[in-house]
């Protein structure tokens, strides 16, 4: 597999290597797979052969898989090609969304349908895990050549995510039985491990070649503040996966299946980097004591399952102190281990377990003070610290495996009640699922993460038809507002036409003022409207009232009428524009010979005093009263727009999420959900997808002046919450 050096500097969006890319690892994937689906059939044969009973299933699949190959391989092949399109149109497909598509009403998934799931997800997460160091390397790569896209484990469109949501498709809807259907993909995880690592370690040697005389771009950075003329931006510190982990190998145990972890293994689930350890003692600084006998694994577990049966999973006292949960933590961890008998005065924790344990408490943290929570979410969410903490002891893979399930759910669990009021139904439904799913965890989880697998899995088809739902109101809000900005600009041309024909006519005779401030006005903006701004049917308009101009010019010139009479030609399309204003067809033919008698009187009386002749009754044009489009925006604000700040909005991208605060310091998130090509006006829409502030960038530059916006957290709650947990370790250690 070779990729060819381009000739010219490579930019950052690359079409051409793109294809390249495609053409080097999709179809080579597809041929993968039908090798595996070669040596499928004889590896049935022989689990047919070990069991006792239920034999006729295998050989009913093995005939089924024959008779539909080619369905089998159009669906592994559709799925990938999906995927890549997505990532070329800009918008990167989520595994974990189009896992979470469901049927359209709210049934549970069935228990088959979940543990098929399940296994694809642990045939992800084994090529995830053997292949970590290439894979980080390709996402940012790959990120790179695509136009400068963060492309992760979720959404890389040939990385082990989306392969096994191919291997899914492939098999979705063949008749198997379930314990068929699981041996099927434990079959493809076998098979596809070394195949597939020999595609990304060649393509991620080729993009290194191809990028050797070009640096990549400095990694993902997390900015601070919206940027302000005149004010120092901070040092923004880089992506913390590309800052720890993009060229540091980790741990390549092969991933567990969905079984107890034997706790007792640590160094075989150690995956956090000697840097990021670093930073934490650092933090934590050392006191200068006598060293302690450390709490064994399973002291520790113990203790953290004895917080976990307690009120509220222990949160209220960890967070009791005001010296942030990493502390309260460690604090109650000892406390609680000194309730199972253990001298406190001679016990401490293992460093190793130290940093797990701060990483945890501080992660939760950043997450509690970064969403927009009531208190009473903020003490739910709380509940997972505990249970979170004792995954990340069991196994400490959580910090870098996106797909990790607990993480997952985390995620989700995080972003239900990110500023959600439960003003709906839908929000208070969705509010109930996230307290049930947090009060099965606290009971259920013990030393086996087979309940996140279940709850991710459950509760992320709910979520995803939740989110549905909100995209069909975010597009509805769009629609609207792009019908009301085309409105606006129709009204904005015929206001324009008709102030630019009437500019200098003092002497203009009443019934032509009336035609054309009324009837016309009407006329032309309905044209711009049908035309969206432009066309043949606007150009007629506008001539329409060239013409009526011109001939009354002529007629207060003295000058003869053209051979036909005044306005002759014109006199049916008169006669709509008078229909269309509301006219009777009597009425109109009548309006229309008024105008017609009016420019005759001025051409035998030019010197005289306007004659006038009955006008037609006509309605004035509706200037209708549009909702504030800058809500949170003072109406006597003085400050002038900062233009840096007003740049930044210029470029800022859709899906970009914005804090928008009221004059009473209500906290309200809102998503950037389009941008008008008309005005160039950005319009966010809050939690429900309802519009809450279309602002162009000058106005909101004024809202950052007065403190009523502000950036809210990016990304995925785990990985905005560890972003900021190494920029506060790198930038101002302390005791933590």
């Amino acid at each position: 597999m070779t990729i060819h050096s381009l000739s010219e500097e490579l930019p950052s969006r690359n079409p051409q290597l793109l294809e390249q890319v495609r053409e080097a690892v999709l179809v080579p994937l597809a041929a993968a797979f039908m090798e595996v689906q070669d040596v499928l059939a004889e590896a049935l044969f022989r689990q047919a052969e070990r069991v006792s009973a239920g034999q006729s299933d295998y050989f009913e699949a093995i005939e089924q898989l024959r008779r539909q190959r080619e369905r089998v391989t159009a669906g592994f092949r559709g799925h990938l090609a999906k995927a890549w399109q997505a990532l070329e149109s800009g918008r990167p497909l989520s595994v974990e969304r189009t896992l979470a598509k469901g049927p359209q009403d709210l049934t549970l998934v069935p228990e088959h349908e979940l543990d098929v799931r399940l296994a694809v997800r642990n045939l992800a997460g084994s090529l995830q895990h053997r292949w970590r160091p290439e894979l980080m390397r390709l996402n940012r790569y790959l990120g790179f050549i695509a136009g400068g896209l963060r492309i992760d484990a979720d959404n890389n469109p040939f990385g082990p995510e989306h392969l096994g949501t191919a291997v899914y498709a492939a098999f979705h809807g063949l008749t198997l039985a379930p314990r068929v259907h699981l041996a099927i993909i434990k079959v493809c995880e076998q098979q596809l491990g070394d195949r597939v690592g020999q595609l990304y370690a060649g393509l991620e040697k080729s993009l290194a070649e191809v990028t050797r005389l070009r640096d990549l771009p400095t990694a993902r950075a997390r900015r601070q503040v919206i940027p302000q003329a005149g004010v120092p931006e901070a040092a923004s510190a880089p992506d913390w996966i590309a800052r720890f982990f993009a060229d540091w190998s980790g741990g390549r145990t092969s991933l567990a299946a969905a079984t107890a972890i034997d706790v007792h293994a640590r160094e075989e689930h150690d995956v956090l980097p000697p840097a990021l350890r670093q930073l934490l003692q650092r933090a934590r600084g050392s006191h200068g004591a006598a060293p302690l006998r450390a709490l064994s694994p399973r002291e520790l577990m113990s203790a953290l399952s004895l917080m976990q049966t307690g009120p509220g999973a222990g949160f209220e006292a960890i967070d009791a102190g005001g010296r942030g949960l990493a502390h309260g933590l460690r604090r109650e961890i000892l406390a609680t281990a000194a309730m199972l008998g253990i001298d406190p005065a001679q016990t401490g924790l293992d460093p190793a377990d130290e940093d797990t344990l701060d990483l945890v408490g501080m992660l939760f943290d950043a997450i509690l003070r970064e969403s927009l929570l009531q208190p009473w979410q903020r003490a739910l969410l709380g509940q997972l610290l505990v249970p979170f903490a004792k995954v990340a002891l069991l196994d400490s893979r959580v910090f870098v495996r996106d797909s990790h399930p607990a993480r997952r759910l985390l995620n989700l669990l995080a972003d239900a009640c990110d500023g959600n009021s439960g003003e709906t139904a839908p929000e208070q439904a969705l509010l109930a699922q996230v307290q049930a799913a947090v009060d099965e965890i606290v009971r259920d989880f013990d030393e086996h993460l087979a309940v996140f697998l279940s709850l991710e899995a459950e509760f992320g088809t709910s979520y995803e038809q939740y989110r549905r739902r909100l995209e069909i109101a975010e597009r509805r809000a769009t629609e609207l507002q792009r019908a009301e900005e085309r409105r606006e600009r129709a009204r904005g041309l015929a206001r324009a036409a008709v102030s630019e024909r009437l500019a200098g006519h003092e002497e203009m005779p009443p019934a032509l003022e009336h035609f054309l401030s009324r009837a016309w006005h009407q006329y032309v903006q309905q044209a711009a409207l049908r035309g969206d701004g432009a066309g043949p049917a606007l150009d007629a308009a506008l001539t329409l009232g060239d013409v009526v101009l011109a001939q009354w010019r002529q007629a207060r010139a003295a000058q003869p009428a053209p051979e036909a009479g005044w306005l002759s030609a014109e006199r049916e399309t008169l006669l709509q524009v008078f229909a269309q204003a509301g006219l009777a067809p009597p009425e109109a033919a009548a309006a229309c010979d008024g105008l017609r008698r009016s420019l005759e009187l001025v051409r035998l009386a030019p010197s005289q005093a306007p004659v006038t002749v009955p006008l037609p009754v006509l309605a004035e044009p509706v200037e209708t009263e549009s909702e504030a489009l800058t809500p949170m925006l003072d109406d006597q604000a003085g400050a002038e727009f900062d233009r840096v700040t007003a740049e930044f909005f210029r470029v800022l991208p859709v899906g970009t999420c914005l804090d928008f605060i009221d004059r009473q310091g209500v906290i309200q998130p809102g998503k950037l959900s389009w941008i008008s090509p008309i005005s160039g006006r950005l319009m966010f829409v809050n939690r429900r997808g309802g519009r809450l502030c279309v602002a162009s960038p000058e106005e909101l530059a004024m809202m950052v002046w007065l403190d009523r916006l502000r950036l809210h957290r990016e990304g995925d709650a785990f990985y905005s919450a560890m972003q900021g947990v190494v920029d506060g370790l790198e930038q101002a250690p302390g005791e933590v």
